[in-house]
């Protein structure tokens, strides 16, 4: 817990905490404006109000989610290899592998905060807009925690491809390249598809109901695992080379 905290400490330095907060608060004004704006409209539409409530509006909402993932994992890493700090690191006492695992924690941790705020201020606007009687908290509640599922895929591949690259313009050229190839792709019926970290996490932008995919989700867990795990080991042949 100690180390996690001077990681925290440390982290203030790249400003990912505050790139990952601003897209959790521009998630959550987007959400507002969309929904006061086309209010009459959306609730006419042929769904369950907190399908509606929650599917309609959570497109850009995702967006912001998505690069706020690709800016803050090409951030977390640079601050490591200036001076080739990282490699330095190999010759200390210290485990390389445990500060991938920290970074990840934080990037989780940030994602999880900023996707909380959005689902809040979704509740929000269902309790107060939706007709009496038909908004579920508890719908809210494994909303919130399927959006957050399908998205860790792509903090864990962004973090692996972070922590490969010394160039920052590698990794944000890989991000958009996933986010682009994401969109085009999402839209197949083809299985395969979803082995696409990206397209995973548009899944839930893409259906008609809020209720969540047990099978999105198990795919998510498992590419989340992956990338996971190839990071980690990343971290210790880099030591090894």
């Amino acid at each position: 817990m100690r180390m996690l905290v001077m990681e925290l400490k440390k982290e203030k330095r790249t400003g990912i905490k505050t790139v990952l907060l601003a897209a959790g608060v521009a998630g959550a004004a987007y959400a507002v404006a969309n929904f006061l704006v086309r209010k009459d409209a959306l609730l006419r539409l042929p769904m369950a109000p907190m399908d509606i409530l929650l599917t309609q509006l959570y497109g850009v909402i995702l967006m912001m989610n998505m690069f706020g993932i690709i800016v803050a994992a090409t951030m977390i890493y640079q601050m490591e290899f200036k001076g080739n700090a990282v490699r330095k690191m190999c010759l200390l006492p210290v485990s390389v592998s445990a500060i991938y695992k920290r970074k990840f924690s934080v990037l989780s941790g940030m994602l999880f905060v900023a996707v909380v705020v959005q689902n809040l201020t979704l509740a929000q606007l269902g309790m107060r807009y939706l007709p009496v009687g038909v908004f579920e908290g508890l719908t809210v509640l494994r909303f919130t925690g399927y959006s957050f599922a399908t998205a860790m895929p792509v903090v864990s591949f962004m973090l692996f491809i972070s922590s490969c690259s010394e160039n920052m313009w590698v990794v944000i050229g890989v991000g958009v390249a996933g986010f682009l190839s994401g969109m085009a792709l999402v839209v197949s019926e083809t299985e395969v598809f979803l082995l696409h970290p990206f397209v995973v996490m548009l899944q839930p932008a893409l259906a008609m109901s809020a209720q969540p995919d047990n099978g999105i989700i198990n795919i998510a867990v498992l590419q989340t695992v992956f990338w996971f795990l190839a990071g980690v080991w990343k971290a210790k042949y880099l030591c090894c080379e």
